[in-house]
């Protein structure tokens, strides 16, 4: 098993992976940035929070949407994110540090290969004050996801736990405005539609130029000229055919 780089990340966008609304910045060196939806419910008061708006202090002409978790109560927050990963990658929830020195819980579940929807992590207030989680804000997370390749193919071909893992709230009261959002057809990429989450991934200004830089990394690694990135194109690829027609001489060798 090992834990995918950014580049790695990159490369798989759209294919073994996909991730949606990619923002600037979701992308870490060895993770993906977990934001909060405006959809969070409080265990011990079982109902919805409430979302506040004030001015952005960087950007007095925007909006900052954000709530308040409750002291010594639970939050079932839902990622503004959306994700699915292939059967070849999981992906390990992690804490941000900036939010448990404030009194936020320690957290750490998991992604199963196979995944496909928003996640639904429960965040514990375990202070006596009120704590405040921002909604999708990318320079303050509520938890980093990373993913890991595994080592053999899962033998899982889809979601082993419910989407969204809306059958949390099966038992509690006050869910069905949540229920409701979810379940609306133009939501569906947030639980089990992994073809218009693909479709609204790739066609995302983000994923054009994340992938587009990672395109201009690999041409410049080439040559800046057309002629000579396909002769250096051509050199690669006889150089790996006579490896892989002198490998069974090696093998037969040994």
């Amino acid at each position: 098993m090992s834990v995918l780089s950014d580049r790695d990340i990159i490369r798989e966008l759209g294919r073994g992976i996909l991730f949606h609304p990619l923002k600037p910045g979701s992308i870490n060196a060895c993770d993906l940035c977990l934001t909060a939806s405006e959809y969070a419910y409080t265990i011990e008061q079982k109902q919805r929070l409430t979302i506040e708006t004030e001015p952005k202090k960087d950007k007095p002409g925007e909006k900052q949407q954000f709530f308040y978790i409750p002291p010594r109560d639970t939050a079932l927050v839902w990622t503004d994110e959306s994700i699915w990963l292939n059967n070849y990658m999981c992906g390990l929830i992690n804490s941000r540090v900036g939010l448990v020195s404030q009194g936020l819980g320690h957290l750490g579940t998991r992604v199963n290969p196979s995944w496909s929807g928003v996640l639904c992590i429960a965040l514990h207030n375990v202070s006596n004050e009120p704590l405040r989680i921002n909604v999708r804000d990318i320079n303050e997370p509520i938890a980093y996801l990373m993913v890991q390749r595994l080592s053999s193919q899962s033998s899982k071909s889809g979601n082993i736990d419910i989407p969204a893992r809306l059958d949390i709230l099966s038992e509690l009261p006050n869910t069905n405005e949540i229920y409701a959002f979810f379940n609306q057809r133009k939501n569906k990429w947030m639980s089990d539609d992994k073809v218009l989450l693909k479709k609204l991934l790739v066609e995302s200004h983000e994923y054009i130029k994340l992938k587009s830089g990672f395109s201009d990394i690999f041409l410049r690694v080439l040559g800046s000229d057309e002629q000579t990135r396909w002769t250096a194109v051509a050199a690669i690829g006889t150089i790996l055919s006579a490896f892989f027609a002198a490998l069974p001489l090696f093998i037969v060798r040994k």
